[in-house]
């Protein structure tokens, strides 16, 4: 009988949990360990894996490894206005196999006998319905940076805020069908708190799968980035302890999957699982707000080299990964006119710090490249998890930063308290002016180029991300099926390092510490 890696893996036997399920980081009760049950992998990729097919014991550790690693399907936010844009081909086999994804959900029903001559489809979801509330009301929280702080002042403070519930509150919805014992496909679609709207910015993967040996995989269509320890799994928050991804690894970057291919690799040495896997492609599917515009980054020669091994309770998993932006920021556009129209102006050093300021504001054809660390200890007792990170990009407006978290977390039957640490600090020192456009010059050309040169150094400025957040929680399995959490966390913001916490101007200019505290209900179904 085949075996799929979705809720029904969960009610394998706790002994025989695979090991490549700690990439979910679920947490089993002592109640669901006298149930029998494994909660391991919820919804982790729900694509079939053929009978007998990829899986090896490691008489060592008495454990059942899978080479097909099962993986959470990651959200998509697809470029703002794309059908304006050309058709790219592997975005119209993404859209393809999303259509056969629906179809596979409508023959899900009792009495279709289509559903007999395809295949037996597989539909589950997950969700959690959040509320958060902090003590600030020159900034507002955003989950990640393509949120809309749509109340950065808000005058309501009370619990019923809109952006209260919609910053981590999500519906993630999974079709999965085996075509063949070597051939899958699976599409996924989330529903969540973005700045685009439209229903194909929701569609997360959309994905053929091919098998051809139990230990390589290769899918083509839209398929998870898969360069952070959890960043396939970081939309379902049942299979973590806290109730968000720490803002300060995962909220700087809202890429979520590519549309292209990837190919992955595991085998066995002296009872320990090694895993590479490569993925290239394009992705035209980022929307990030900018003041009251959007900025829709256009990515390709994308790619992502990952190295992951585990044995016993540990896993490390090391990557590296590139981008190039082939696309200006239009919001931008009348700052980039203003000083290029600097150029010849009869004042050199008004006119290289200008050049200077533009070239530094240029995102099309600038390359971006990011390096990662990844390291879980899990013994089922205890789980120490800790991840760094290195982004350079060509210019100082964009996310030149090194960011990391160290987190721990305790089981305690159905209770689980965790704490954390996360930080993320910017490369350099933010800019300001070493000296005034306007100097010597009439009153009325002096406040025109100052205000230009302050406008600028704003505008670089304004991508810096400079915190530090300190995390206590706790999680209660009150359910196989459904956790609920509580979670508090103290941030503090330096001066020119608010990207994380959009706000006045004023509140950008001197270091601020929230105070927040958010209640999750996680579920799967």
């Amino acid at each position: 009988m085949a075996r799929i890696g979705c809720l029904a893996i969960a009610k394998q036997p706790f002994r025989q949990r695979d090991v490549s399920s700690r990439k979910a980081y679920t947490f089993v009760s002592e109640r669901k360990k006298r149930r029998g049950h494994a909660i391991s992998k919820l919804l982790t990729y729900c694509v079939p894996h053929a009978p007998g097919k990829g899986f090896a014991r490691d008489k060592t550790h008495n454990q059942t490894h899978t080479f097909s690693k099962p993986r959470q399907a990651m959200r998509n936010t697809i470029q703002h206005g794309m059908s304006r844009q050309p058709w790219h081909p592997v975005r119209r086999f993404s859209l393809l196999v999303t259509m056969l994804g629906c179809i596979l959900a409508c023959l899900s029903f009792p009495g279709l006998s289509l559903a007999l001559e395809l295949g037996t489809p597989e539909i589950h979801g997950y969700g959690t319905l959040g509320w958060l509330h902090d003590d600030q009301s020159q900034s507002a929280f955003v989950r990640d940076i393509n949120q809309r702080a749509k109340d950065s002042l808000p005058d309501d403070q009370s619990w019923w805020n809109n952006d209260a519930w919609l910053r981590d509150s999500r519906l993630g919805l999974q079709a999965s069908m085996r075509l063949s014992p070597e051939l899958s496909v699976m599409s996924q679609v989330v529903l969540r708190d973005q700045i685009t709207r439209d229903f194909g910015y929701y569609v997360d993967w959309a994905l053929l799968a091919w098998t051809p040996l139990p230990e390589t995989q290769l899918r083509l269509g839209r398929v998870g980035y898969d360069l952070f320890l959890i960043s396939e799994q970081r939309n379902m928050g049942y299979g973590y302890p806290w109730i968000r991804p720490p803002v300060e690894f995962y909220g700087w970057i809202p890429l979520y999957s590519l549309d292209g291919a990837d190919l992955s690799h595991a085998l066995l040495v002296n009872g320990s699982r090694w895993r590479f896997k490569i993925q290239g492609g394009r992705s035209t599917g980022i929307g990030i707000p900018m003041d009251d515009d959007l900025y829709a980054l256009s990515l390709d020669r994308l790619y992502v080299a990952t190295l992951a091994y585990e044995k016993g309770p540990w896993q490390i998993k090391m990557g590296h990964s590139g981008l190039h932006l082939n696309r200006e920021a239009k919001p931008l556009s009348g700052l980039h006119d203003a000083l290029d129209g600097l150029a010849g102006a009869g004042l050199p050093a008004v006119e290289a710090q200008a050049a200077e300021y533009r070239r530094n504001m240029s995102f099309g054809g600038s390359d971006i490249t990011l390096s990662t660390l990844g390291v879980v200890f899990d013994n089922k007792d205890w789980l120490v998890q800790a991840e760094l990170g290195r982004v350079s990009a060509a210019i100082d407006m964009s996310t030149n930063h090194d960011m990391g978290y160290l987190a721990v977390a305790r089981r305690l039957g159905d209770w689980t308290p965790y704490a954390m640490a996360s930080a993320i600090r910017p490369h350099d020192a933010p800019y300001s002016a070493s000296f005034n456009w306007g100097d010597g010059l009439p009153a009325a050309l002096a406040d025109g180029l100052n205000g230009l040169q302050q406008a600028a150094i704003t505008a670089i400025n304004s991508s810096r991300i400079d915190q530090e957040t300190y995390t206590l929680g706790l999680r209660y399995d009150f359910n196989p099926w459904a956790a609920l959490k509580w979670q508090w966390d103290s941030t503090r913001i330096h001066p020119d390092g608010y990207l994380m916490r959009p706000g006045t101007l004023l509140a950008r200019s001197k270091p601020m510490t929230v105070q927040g505290i958010s209640v999750a209900l996680d579920f799967v179904f």
